[in-house]
């Protein structure tokens, strides 16, 4: 068999699904396959576009639904705005008895994918496209070839190498494992699917949770000088550190940052609510970050990108939900809405991750907000970025702690 490259998805740079994880499992057929992704027998049925763009309505834009096509001898599922196949737990259940699956998700509202090769109920091999250089599982280097090939160098000269751009490369490397070629084309038919009601439960937690945070493989010793902090230390080092990225973001007088930055200095942390101005804040950056219309009466997602897959010749979308029953247009504000370009995105991002580390900076657990307002104060070629200052943390924290 010719072997597959990322040229074979360059389709995928352009294509209008924002999340979506694409699972290939070996030794199961399809319906066998939905029980084990967590669907029961008598929610499995044949899906159509319509379904789907009202379950991702219904879950602002994520999707609990999962579909099933054969190609290849394998059983292709999808997930549109999801990423149930990512998890462990369900990859343990879709190779239980000697199976295999690998995974690839594209999410890039986090900018964050994933690709996962699983058999006989284990992590075989895992690892961001991001960052190839930091893989796990029981065998992190049997990919480190084809990897490398497709431009995943799983050992690179810069310790800190961060790409982009490299889920096509991941999704060669799924076909090279499957020897099945994933298209658009094999979502077309309506799909035999359901919604996702009894997944398997997650592993109760071990060890240390932050171990394996991405802030330790760029810098760990900020992130040692983070751990041997006080609970009041690190609280202080998030907040100070979000007001840094909402000053470089332009925003550091917005009301709803200031006001819940002023409450974390207070100690009155918690879950940022749903409904509460700072999430509403958030979602209107990741609106104008992503082209996903919010409803201004309500300040919910209108539709998910599954809804829309088709452009306006000026690169304006039409976005619509459907009413199942009727048949009609049920959206509060169906009009022509902005996809934005690479540029406008770039503009917008620093506001959207400024909210983003205020809403850390809140956690009920001050090491994780200290960790995560970090992270972007040592991501590579970021704006936040600044290898100097957190040099700089680092020392204040352990002068500080001692």
């Amino acid at each position: 068999m010719r072997r597959i490259t990322p040229a074979d998805y360059a389709w995928e740079n352009d294509w209008h699904l924002e999340i979506y994880t694409i699972t290939f499992v070996r030794g199961l057929d399809e319906r066998e396959t939905l029980r084990r992704f967590g669907v029961v027998d008598a929610n499995i049925h044949v899906v159509d576009d319509g379904e789907v763009a009202e379950r991702m309505g219904v879950n602002e834009g994520c999707c609990d639904m999962v579909l099933v096509t054969r190609a290849g001898g394998w059983t292709v599922a999808f997930e549109y705005g999801g990423w149930e196949g990512t998890r462990r737990e369900t990859l343990r259940e879709l190779t239980r008895d000697g199976g295999e699956a690998v995974s690839v998700m594209r999410h890039n509202y986090a900018a964050s994918h994933d690709f996962k090769h699983a058999t006989d109920g284990r992590i075989r091999t895992a690892f961001r496209p991001q960052t190839p250089q930091e893989r796990w599982g029981s065998h992190p280097d049997a990919l480190n070839e084809d990897m490398r090939e497709l431009g995943l160098d799983p050992e690179p000269a810069d310790e800190f190498q961060y790409l982009s751009g490299r889920v096509p490369a991941a999704l060669a490397l799924a076909s090279r494992i499957s020897g099945v070629l994933f298209t658009p084309a094999l979502l077309d038919a309506p799909l035999p699917g359901g919604v996702i009601t009894d997944r398997a439960p997650n592993d109760p937690p071990r060890g240390d949770p932050l171990a394996a945070h991405a802030l330790r493989a760029f810098d760990r010793k900020l992130a040692e000088a983070i751990d041997h902090a006080s609970p009041g230390l690190q609280r202080r080092a998030a907040v100070a550190e979000a007001r840094r990225q909402c000053a470089l973001a332009g925003v550091a007088d917005h009301p709803v940052l200031a006001a819940a930055l002023a409450s974390a200095e207070q100690g009155e942390t918690g879950p940022v609510e749903h409904d509460s101005p700072l999430a509403e804040l958030i979602r209107r950056h990741e609106s104008e970050l992503t082209g996903h219309p919010i409803d201004e009466a309500t300040g919910e997602w209108l539709a998910g990108p599954a809804a829309d897959p088709h452009r306006s010749p000026t690169d304006r979308r039409n976005i619509f939900a459907l009413d199942n029953p009727t048949g009609m247009p049920a959206c509060p504000s169906c009009r022509w809405h902005h996809r934005p370009g690479e540029a406008e995105r770039e503009a917008i991002r620093p506001r959207w991750q400024a909210a983003s580390s205020v809403r850390h900076a809140l956690s009920p657990d001050p090491r994780r907000a200290a960790y995560n307002t970090h992270y972007l104060l040592i991501h590579p070629g970021q704006l936040m970025a600044d290898r100097d200052l957190a040099a700089a943390v680092a020392a204040r924290l352990r002068a500080s702690s001692t």
